[in-house]
């Protein structure tokens, strides 16, 4: 299956969390990995990566709660041995919200 396009965050309505997942994985197994990921639910894309950590996935969803199934599903993955998980700061919409409070 082809890599899901990215999409930015303003492109996708509501949708208001998203977190850099970075992946370790046994050796070999990035390939196998990425593919595997691709294919979790909640899962915007996954690439795999020169150096450590061997993939890189975007998830996505409405909350911090409705990202939990996605990353626990990708921490299941027989080939994972690690996982660190980054969510994003959405800068903009913050500097907007700020503007809005203080007018």
């Amino acid at each position: 299956m082809a890599n899901r396009p990215f999409r930015p965050l303003e492109d996708v309505g509501t949708v208001s969390v998203e977190a850099y997942v970075f992946v370790s994985t046994t050796n070999p197994g990035p390939r196998a990995a990425c593919k595997a990921i691709r294919q979790v639910p909640g899962v915007v894309r996954a690439d795999a990566l020169f150096g450590g950590p061997a993939v890189i996935a975007i998830v996505r969803g409405e909350d911090l709660a409705e990202m939990d199934a996605p990353i626990d599903a990708i921490v299941q993955l027989p080939m994972v041995t690690d996982t660190e998980t980054h969510v994003v700061r959405d800068i903009e919409h913050e500097d907007e919200a700020r503007s809005r409070t203080r007018a």
